[in-house]
């Protein structure tokens, strides 16, 4: 275990050197870090944080997918406050009342539903009604149509951002894993010059050397630890990053760590020349879909608010009456009158609301109308951005290997030519420095190619995108709890 101190930053290099020299390809393979890359002095060690256990407190954390969630079940109720005016709707109402006059020896004086004077009276009252909105127009119909699409867009647009979710949290992880790995061979640079640093002295010592030479190694050195210093406030940047796209806080004093790298998703072939397809099914432009429509609806029902309306009510009326008292009141109280009525309402004058409501009904259905071909435009672009992107990780990947490949070459004719003792041991390390250069920069690559695999995987398939993960993950997501929020 090596241990480096440097500008306030430590390391464990402990699985930092595990790379054997004459085996690219396994070399490769190896996992860049298993512990702590870079550790303040006075700070705690790392949390480890496998990605499925990020997954898994997103999903209960994430602070734009619970607003998503919630707004998801503010759209249900909106649907059952709609579907209230169809019905038809009944009242009960029971009153007690006792009148006490100001001159109980008056005469009994009626001045409209007001009595004055007379003895002290007790009553009871009791009223039976239902009306019903027969006909509207057709207003609470439109008015339900557009309940019922705004629902399948906040639908969409859960699982658009649940999509979203996913992708930040692969980024992060990507860029975390990538930044550790760039850390560590930073760390292990800085070493390789600490040590020529050194021999550029004893050669000096010894008559053999220049304080040339011995300028150059300790300016080497200086900048392989400013470098090292980046890198690691580049790891507490993107373990930060992390935190917060997972919904998460985190210490200060803290930060998260990656065991393994993002990898690499199964996907079905899918017919380039059937793109059109899966750019509507994507869930942001079924969003902006639904959103069109219950704009529509908006506006039908705006527009018909000019039209008639047809009621329908029938009240029952019950009274009792004691000078006694309320029970007896209560006891004599019996069926009195009943009232059917059949309203019929055309408004005619004057109409600037109305008017004024279908002109921002009409406003706002065109904002949706924008919105959704600009959501079509987007998904085009993303797509054509993901299939881009992957053609040109493969191809830096491949690059990456082929170097990584020569490199090993030249690092192993290094070492033959120091054993026999044609070269020196600074040209071996720097030949070493090379090589494991070109290992961080494969690493990096390959984390790259599984993320743009993973942006093909949502943009080919949108619907089926966190399921894909899910699986990978393992993790069992049951969808009806989940989209309640539990």
């Amino acid at each position: 275990m090596i241990t480096l101190v440097g500008l306030g930053w430590s390391v464990d290099r402990s699985a930092a050197a595990d790379l054997p020299a004459s085996s690219p390809a396994a070399a490769f393979s190896t996992p860049p870090v298993h512990e702590a890359v870079c550790t303040g002095a006075d700070a705690e060690l790392p949390q480890s944080l496998p990605l499925a256990d990020a997954v898994r407190q997103s999903l209960v954390a994430q602070p734009q997918l619970v607003i998503a969630q919630q707004e998801l079940l503010e759209s249900r109720a909106d649907i059952t406050a709609a579907i209230a005016p169809l019905l038809p709707s009944a009242s009960l109402s029971v009153m007690d009342e006792r009148y006490v006059p100001h001159n109980g020896n008056g005469p009994v004086v009626v001045i409209g539903n007001n009595v004055l004077g007379g003895p002290e009276t007790r009553s009871a009252y009791g009223s039976l009604s239902m009306s019903w909105n027969i006909m509207n127009s057709g207003r609470d119909i439109a008015g339900l149509r557009s309940a019922r699409a705004a629902a399948r867009a906040a639908s969409s647009g859960l699982e658009s951002q649940l999509a979203d979710t996913l992708s930040g949290i692969l980024q992060a992880y990507a860029d975390l894993y990538e930044a550790e790995v760039d850390a560590a061979n930073d760390w292990s640079s800085a070493e390789i010059l600490r040590q020529i640093y050194a021999r550029a002295q004893e050669r000096y010592r010894n008559g053999n050397g220049t304080a040339v030479a011995i300028g150059q190694a300790r300016a080497a050195e200086l900048d392989a630890e400013q470098t090292v210093n980046r890198a690691c406030r580049t790891v507490s940047e993107k373990s930060a990053a992390l935190a917060q796209s997972v919904g998460i806080r985190l210490p200060a004093q803290q930060r998260f760590h990656v065991d393994e790298p993002l990898p690499i998703p199964l996907v079905d072939s899918v017919d380039l020349q059937a793109l059109t397809e899966v750019v509507e099914r994507t869930p942001a432009v079924i969003e902006a879909k639904e959103k069109l429509a219950a704009a529509t609806a908006k506006l039908q029902q705006a527009r018909r608010s000019f039209g008639p309306s047809v009621t329908f009510s029938a009240r029952k009326d019950y009274l009792g009456q004691s000078p006694d008292s309320f029970g007896a009141a209560n006891h004599h109280i019996g069926p009195n009158d009943y009232r059917i009525d059949l309203g019929f309402e055309q408004p005619l004058f004057p109409l600037a609301t109305e008017i004024a409501a279908v002109d921002r009904a009409r406003a706002e259905m065109r904002k949706a109308q924008a919105g959704y071909d600009q959501a079509r435009l987007g998904a085009e672009t993303k797509l054509r951005a993901a299939l881009s992107a992957q053609r040109e990780a493969e191809a830096s990947f491949l690059a990456a290997k082929t170097s990584l490949g020569e490199s090993q070459q030249v690092l192993e004719l290094t070492q033959s030519l120091y054993r026999a003792g044609r070269t020196d041991l600074d040209n071996v390390q720097r030949a070493q420095m090379d090589r494991d250069k070109a290992v961080t920069e494969t690493r990096t690559l390959a984390s790259k190619r599984a993320l743009a695999e993973w942006a093909v995987a949502r943009a080919l398939q949108p619907e089926r995108f966190a399921d894909t993960l899910f699986a990978h993950l393992h993790l069992q997501v049951e969808a009806g709890r989940w989209r309640d929020g539990n």
